[in-house]
This record gives C-alpha cells, structure tokens and sequence, in this order.
C-alpha cells in the first residue's frame, strides 16, 4: 500500500497535494457534478412541464365570398362552400407566414419556404406541408378553428 504524498512547504508551513492526488480529487469532484445534474433532470423536467393548450381562434364570415382571411396565427381559405383552415408557421422553423395574393402562395420570409392555396409544399428548406386545423361551424357564420399552442 502506498502512502500518501504530502509535502510540506517549508516557507509558509501549509501541506500540498501532489499531482495525482489533485487530479484525483478534481476529477472526482466534476463526476459527481455531472452525476447530480443527470440525476436532477427528471426532477426540473417535472416541475416545469406545462400542459398543452388549445388556442380557439373564431372567423365571423359574411354572406359574400371573402379572401383569405388572417387570425391570430390561421389562414382561413376558402374552397368553393367550405373552407380550410392552415397553420400560419412554417413547418422549417416556425416563422410566421405571409401570403401573397398576386401568387397565390403562402410565403415564409425567414427562408423562402412556399407553399400552395391548399398548404402543400413548393420550394425552400421546409420538409412537410401546412399543418390544416379542425374547424367546428358554428351558428350565424362562425366558424371556430382549435389551435394547438
């Protein structure tokens, strides 16, 4: 078994630690913090979750046929009689849609993703389509449209 080095400073009569025993004790020390932060995780994870939210967002229609329409975070496009609601996020990084009415399109200014009337993908980065939401009729030309937050 080998002893423990300890030298003692001659000048100031206080002990020091060798080398390997100061990594020892160092790395000792960053393993059990690493440890208490993986160990603390599902413990913060639990305390801060937050339940997931319905946005209802209601379209007042009018008798004559209307445009699209923007609310709060939904385009509301007409179909003949019906219409369909889109998610007004890009499905690249969430950014806030524009359309544009010359075009036809749903322009993302951020990266230039476009996509169609109907919410199907045409160019940029995005990968999928427009995500379409229910919509619930209701009396007197409203319609209600659930927006999961």
């Amino acid at each position: 078994m080998q002893a423990k080095r300890v030298r003692i400073n001659q000048d100031k009569g206080k002990k020091c630690m060798d080398r390997r025993a100061f990594l020892r004790n160092n790395l000792f020390r960053v393993l059990c913090s690493i440890g208490a932060a993986v160990l603390s995780y599902p413990i913060l994870a639990f305390l801060t979750f937050r339940k997931p939210r319905d946005k209802r967002v209601i379209f007042h229609l009018l008798k004559d046929p209307q445009p699209i329409l923007y609310k709060e975070g939904v385009f509301l496009v007409p179909i003949g009689r019906s219409h369909r609601a889109l998610s007004a996020r890009c499905t690249h990084l969430g950014c806030t849609l524009n359309y544009d009415p010359v075009s036809l399109k749903f322009r993302c200014p951020c990266h230039g993703s476009q996509f169609d009337i109907s919410g199907k993908r045409i160019a940029g980065p995005a990968k999928r389509d427009l995500q379409v939401l229910p919509i619930d009729k209701k009396g007197k030309g409203e319609l209600v449209v659930t927006l999961k937050l």
